[in-house]
C-alpha cells in the first residue's frame, strides 16, 4: 500500500481541480490548473472545486465505464452473461474475467478499483482536515463535510464489493514518506464503518437541492448506500458463507455464521428510504406500455434517481452501443441471447411457462415492454441520419452493417437501454442525460428480497407490483401482474432474482448479484448465445446459436472476489490474500 501514498499526494498536483462549467449544474465541471493545498483551501470556489473533483470518479466502476467501454474497452456486463464485446483478444479485461484467468500478478481487471478508491479516500480525508479553515460559511462547511463523508463511504463500498474487507484508514492523510502497513479490516468492520459514515453524513444533508445544485449527495443517497451494502452483507456469500480456507481469510470475506437478522436490517434500510416519500418510479403507460421505464434514463432530473453522475448533453451511449446502420463506428457491446431469455411476456409470465403465449418462431411478440426498451432486435425502428426518420434495423443473417454474421461478435441484437431512439451518433441532437448510479427501483427490489428472506413473503408483493406496473405489464384479473399468488420463500426468491436481472440489466448489478447469491457456478459456467435470423420467403427462421468467439464462460469459486494485487502484498506484509489466489 505504500505506493498509494505517492499516488494520493501526486493527485493533488496532477489532477484538475474542478469549478462550475455552466450555471445549470454545479457538478458540470471544467479544469482549473492553479493547484496546491494553500491556494485551494484559502479560496471558497477552489475549496468547493476540490470537493466536486472527488465526485468525478463516483461512477468509475459503473458497468459500461469500468473498463472504459465508450473508447472500446468492455465493462462488467461482458464479463458475465449479459452481453458480448467486439474486442476478444486474450488480453481483454472481460476475457480475463469471463474465462477465469484472473490472478494476483495481472491487475488489469481490478487494480484500478483499489487505487482509484483509495486515491479518493485520501482526497476526502484531506478535505475534511482542511475545510474548517476554508472561507466557507458554517452551514456550508458542515454540509460539504457530510458530502465528503458520504463519498468516502461510497469508495469504501466499491472496495468492499471487489475485495471484501480492506484496510480502513479513517481520517489519516498519508504522505509519501509514511509507511502504510495496516492489516485488512474484517468484512464486518468494513460494513459497520460504511453504515456509520452513512448515518453520520445523512444527519447533515438535505433531502433535495434546487436546480443549481442537482446531483449533489442527499440524505436519500446515504440511505440508499446503506440499503445496498446491508443487502450484500445479508446475502449467502457473506452471511456465513464459509468462503475461505482459514479463519484469517474468512473474517475478511464475510461473517463467521448466518444471521437472519441481517436480512431484517437490510429490509429496514430500504424501508427507511422509501418512507422519506421523496422518490418514486417514473411512470408513463399512456404514451405506450412501459414508456416511463425507457425515458427515465434520458432525463437529467427525475423522481427516480437517488444517486447520479452528472454529465453534459452527449451521444456517448449512442456511440458505444448504437448500431452500425445508425452511425456508430465503434459499436462495442451487444446483448446476449441469454439476457433476452430473462424477459417474460406482457402478461408477466416467464417465457418458459406453457401458458405465457411465447412462440419460439415469433419470439418478440407480446414480450415484457422492458424487453423492447432494453433490446434492439430485428425490426426495431431507429432514427437514421440519412433519412432523418426512423427506419427498422435489419439483424437478419448477413444483412448489411447490422446483420448476424457480418461481424463475429454480432448476436442479432443491440442495446436500446439508456439510448435515445430519436437521435444517432452521426446525426441528430445530443441527448440530455445523467448516469443513474442508484435508482428507486433498486431500493424496491432490495426491500422485496430482504423481507422475503425473513419469511414475510407477502410483504414483497407490493414492491414487485409497483415495478411491474410501471414496466407496462398487464395487471391480470387478480391484479398481481403475472405473479403467482401465495408463493413460498424459495419461489419468491427465484422471481426476485429474475426481476433484478430484467429491471436492472446493464446497470452494474448482474455481475455482483450472481456472486453474492452464490449462483454464479450455475449461471456463469454457460455458453453465451446469439440469435441467427434467416429470411425464408415472407417468414423468418430463428436459431439460437453459440457466439463464434469465446462462447464458453467459466466461473471458479475464487472469482467471487478479486485478488489483492501482488504489488500491494509486497509493500505491506500485513495484508492477506483472498481465497483461491
Amino acid at each position: 500500500m505504500r505506493n498509494l501514498a505517492f499516488i494520493f499526494l501526486a493527485m493533488l498536483f496532477i489532477t484538475g481541480i474542478y469549478s462550475c462549467k455552466k450555471s445549470g449544474d454545479l457538478l458540470d465541471a471544467k479544469i482549473n490548473t492553479e493547484l496546491n493545498e494553500e491556494t485551494v483551501f484559502s479560496d471558497s470556489t477552489r475549496t468547493m472545486g476540490f470537493l466536486f473533483n472527488i465526485y468525478t470518479d463516483m461512477a468509475f466502476s459503473f458497468t459500461y465505464s469500468r473498463w472504459n467501454t465508450a473508447s472500446g474497452t468492455p465493462g462488467l456486463s461482458e464479463a458475465c452473461d449479459e452481453s458480448v464485446h467486439r474486442l476478444s483478444s486474450a488480453k481483454q479485461r472481460w476475457i480475463i474475467v469471463a474465462l477465469g484467468s484472473v490472478n494476483a500478478s495481472d491487475g488489469t481487471p481490478y487494480l484500478n478499483e483499489w487505487t482509484t478508491s483509495y486515491k479518493n479516500i485520501r482526497k476526502v480525508n484531506l478535505y475534511m482536515q482542511k475545510v474548517n479553515g476554508a472561507p466557507l460559511s458554517a452551514g456550508l462547511k458542515k454540509q460539504s463535510a457530510a458530502e465528503a463523508r458520504f463519498l468516502r463511504a461510497w469508495y469504501y463500498s466499491i472496495l468492499l464489493r471487489n475485495f471484501g474487507g480492506v484496510p480502513i484508514v479513517r481520517d489519516t492523510v498519508y504522505q509519501i514518506a509514511d509507511q502504510i502497513d495496516g492489516p485488512r479490516n474484517s468484512y464486518e468492520e468494513c460494513v459497520n464503518y460504511i453504515i456509520g459514515e452513512c448515518d453520520a453524513a445523512a444527519n447533515d444533508l438535505p433531502l433535495s437541492y434546487d436546480a443549481l445544485n442537482y446531483g449533489r449527495v442527499t440524505k436519500g443517497a446515504c440511505l440508499a448506500l446503506k440499503s445496498r451494502v446491508l443487502l450484500a452483507a445479508a446475502s449467502p456469500l457473506f452471511n456465513g458463507g464459509n468462503y475461505g480456507t482459514n479463519d484469517a481469510q474468512k473474517r475478511v470475506v464475510g461473517y463467521s455464521s448466518y444471521d437472519v437478522n441481517r436480512w431484517t436490517l437490510a429490509a429496514k434500510a430500504a424501508q427507511d428510504l422509501i418512507d422519506l416519500n421523496v422518490y418514486s418510479l417514473y411512470e408513463d403507460n399512456v404514451t405506450a406500455p412501459g414508456y416511463g421505464f425507457s425515458r427515465v434514463f434520458l432525463m437529467r432530473k427525475n423522481s427516480e434517481f437517488i444517486l447520479e453522475k452528472m454529465d453534459v448533453a452527449n451521444k456517448t451511449m449512442e456511440q458505444a452501443f448504437g448500431t452500425p446502420s445508425t452511425g456508430s463506428t465503434t459499436t462495442n457491446a451487444v446483448p446476449s441471447q441469454n439476457l433476452t431469455e430473462a424477459f417474460g411476456m406482457i402478461n408477466g409470465k416467464p417465457i418458459t411457462d406453457a401458458t405465457s403465449g411465447f412462440v419460439d418462431q415469433d419470439p418478440y411478440k407480446n414480450r415484457d415492454p422492458r424487453f423492447n426498451y432494453t433490446i434492439m432486435y430485428n425490426g426495431t425502428p431507429w432514427y437514421t441520419s440519412k433519412t432523418g426518420t426512423k427506419t427498422p434495423i435489419n439483424t437478419t443473417y448477413l444483412a448489411p452493417l447490422d446483420g448476424y454474421g457480418i461481424n463475429t461478435y454480432h448476436t442479432g441484437y443491440f442495446f436500446r437501454k439508456m439510448l435515445d431512439d430519436n437521435t444517432a451518433f452521426n446525426g441528430g441532437p445530443n441527448t440530455e442525460r445523467c448516469r443513474g448510479i442508484i435508482r428507486y427501483a433498486e431500493i424496491l427490489l432490495n426491500y422485496a428480497e430482504a423481507i422475503n428472506e425473513t419469511g414475510q413473503t407477502q410483504l414483497a408483493y407490493p414492491k414487485l407490483i409497483q415495478i411491474r406496473k410501471r414496466a407496462g405489464i398487464l395487471p391480470g384479473s387478480d391484479g398481481l401482474y403475472g405473479l403467482k399468488a401465495n408463493m413460498s420463500v424459495d419461489e419468491m426468491r427465484k422471481v426476485i432474482m429474475n426481476e433484478r436481472q430484467v429491471e436492472l440489466a446493464v446497470e452494474d448489478h448482474r455481475f455482483w448479484d450472481v456472486r453474492r447469491w452464490k449462483t454464479a457456478p450455475a449461471n456463469q459456467n454457460v455458453i453465451i448465445n446469439g440469435m441467427k435470423i434467416t429470411k425464408v420467403g415472407t417468414t423468418f427462421k430463428y436459431e439460437i446459436l453459440p457466439i463464434p468467439q469465446n462462447p464458453q464462460h467459466v466461473f471458479f469459486d475464487r472469482m467471487y472476489l478479486f485478488p489483492i494485487h501482488q504489488s500491494q502484498l509486497g509493500s505491506n506484509p500485513n495484508l492477506i490474500q483472498n481465497p483461491g489466489y
